[in-house]
């Protein structure tokens, strides 16, 4: 095959791969909010709460009239006659057929199909919000992925760097040996810092595969370890307050609503259960044909018709009614018992990761400070190593100090953008909408 085909074929699926890449959301905005559209289990609860759509729908059927057809055939035996002179007159025929249209109205209940109406209505608005909890709940597990890729990333750039400068250090060693100025040990020595910081950056490559693996699968993404470009954490230098986060989040919390959410069910449940004892006036009609009047031919079907009401009293259930009633009393004093727990934890929590934050806050501003210093020792150390006043190892510390100030930093950015990703999950900001 010609080498400049093999080469087109090539250079296409690399570009191809290339411009899929580019097209993923890089933002992670845009990462979540695929993610969302995308997790098959999240489109199953959705698709999943159309049953509620239906099962309001049945109950509001109630208002509605039921209409049935019914045909039916009956054989009788013996015949049930009488004999007049020569004739026989039979009082019914042996073979009787009933066919028509039934219809059957609910008139007036005194509220007990408003009240399941209004209950079935609350059990959407609960199944609504635990799939709202549950797709926020992923949403901030994404977003927590793409915090640790970005810390991996910036831990192995840090990784780099040393290796790098460890590089240099060794060539300068090398150097200096050939000389005959320079010592092995401080070339071995180097050396095993150099094969340590290569340890350490392969097991953070293999942690990053994994993070993207992890990323890709929830978020229907085609990331690759190697050119995935997170690399800035979202945090900023801010103390909040609680009481005012704890006010937001009495509105927007999820797992809250959700708690709302079903003490609300658990209050419709009650009213609908108050209604057990209501009577029911119902009206029923119905028209067809069928044999067996009187007089003239009893095998001849003839028209018919009907029109009543039926009024349904309850009076004996053998303590059902009562029952139901009492459970639903102490489902909804569990439920404002739960909703009032889900507050309390909420509040406690609030308050927890506004301490964490300020404590994180001021680790990231004194990191700042200390890889500026590990910096500037650094520079110093180079400058005396070259001109011979200090030795490797007294080098290889100010190396190891900067990585030290350089890997802290990372980790307090980290721990202070997941703080605040916490806080902004119990606000219940949905910051994959924002625009």
């Amino acid at each position: 095959m010609n080498k400049k085909y093999v080469l087109g074929i090539i250079s296409l699926f690399a570009f191809t791969s290339l411009q899929a890449q580019t097209n993923e959301p890089a933002s992670l905005n845009g990462i979540v909010a695929k993610a969302i559209d995308y997790y098959p289990t999240l489109k199953e609860q959705k698709v999943q709460l159309e049953v509620s759509d239906f099962q309001t729908e049945i109950t509001k059927s109630k208002y509605l009239p039921t209409v049935t057809g019914d045909a039916a055939y009956h054989h009788v035996y013996p015949d049930s006659y009488a004999n007049f002179g020569p004739e026989q007159f039979s009082f019914y025929p042996l073979d009787q057929w009933d066919a028509g249209i039934k219809v059957n109205q609910l008139v007036y209940d005194f509220g007990k199909t408003k009240a399941d109406i209004d209950k079935s209505k609350s059990q959407k608005k609960v199944v609504e919000s635990q799939y709202k909890s549950t797709s926020f709940g992923f949403a901030y597990r994404v977003a927590n992925v793409y915090n640790n890729i970005i810390f991996l990333n910036k831990s192995i750039d840090a990784i780099d760097a040393q290796i790098e400068v460890l590089n240099g250090t060794k060539k300068i060693i090398d150097s200096r040996i050939r000389n005959g100025v320079g010592i092995e040990f401080d070339l071995v020595s180097t050396q095993v810092k150099l094969n340590d910081a290569i340890n350490r950056k392969t097991e953070l490559l293999n942690s990053l595969q994994k993070q993207v693996i992890l990323l890709n699968t929830m978020a229907g993404t085609s990331y690759n370890s190697s050119s995935i470009p997170f690399k800035s954490f979202d945090y900023q230098l801010t103390q909040h307050n609680a009481d005012s986060v704890f006010a937001v989040a009495q509105a927007t919390n999820p797992d809250l609503a959700a708690a709302k959410s079903r003490q609300d069910a658990a209050a419709s449940e009650l009213k609908t259960t108050e209604k057990n004892w209501a009577p029911a006036l119902r009206f029923v009609g119905g028209t067809g044909y069928k044999n067996g009047y009187f007089p003239g031919d009893i095998y001849k079907m003839k028209f018919n018709y009907n029109v009543g009401a039926v009024l349904s009293v309850p009076i004996y259930t053998g303590g059902r009614n009562d029952n139901e009633h009492n459970i639903s009393k102490v489902n909804y004093k569990a439920s404002e018992y739960n909703t009032d727990a889900v507050s309390i934890n909420l509040k406690k929590d609030i308050q927890q990761t506004i301490a964490d934050e300020s404590t994180e806050s001021e680790k990231v501003t004194f990191s700042a400070t200390q890889v500026e210093q590990a910096q500037k020792a650094l520079d110093l150390a180079n400058s005396r190593f070259k001109n011979g006043v200090i030795t490797n190892i007294e080098l290889l510390d100010a190396q190891s100090n900067l990585l030290k100030a350089k890997v802290d930093q990372i980790q307090f950015e980290y721990q202070l953008a997941t703080t605040q990703l916490a806080l902004k999950r119990l606000m219940g900001v949905q910051f994959w909408n924002n625009n």
